[in-house]
């Protein structure tokens, strides 16, 4: 069994987070940028983990990353390594748990 149905037979209801952009929006955060959230992932992901924080506070059970428009590419166009974009994208994953 995968971990997506074995989540869902043990808990049927499941509230995710979400809305992360508009959350780093409304704390200030200027997305306007092909990385979108992922440029905040990169500058403030302090921020990003406080979003997750609310989330869970507010209710939720689980977080999605805020990888989204995290790739190495696009990173490595604003001039990082492989290696750091790599290492954001795993910090992504962190910052949710």
């Amino acid at each position: 069994m995968n971990p997506i149905e074995q989540i869902s037979h043990h808990f049927p209801i499941v509230i995710v987070d979400g809305a992360m952009a508009t959350e780093l929006e409304n704390y200030g955060c200027d997305l306007n940028d092909r990385l979108w959230s992922a440029k905040a992932l990169m500058e403030n992901p302090e921020l990003i983990k406080k979003v997750h924080l609310d989330y869970f506070q507010a209710g939720a059970d689980c977080a999605i990353t805020a990888s989204y428009q995290a790739t190495i590419e696009g990173y490595k166009e604003r001039g990082l390594a492989e290696q750091q974009a790599i290492a954001l994208i795993q910090k992504s994953v962190e910052l949710a748990a």
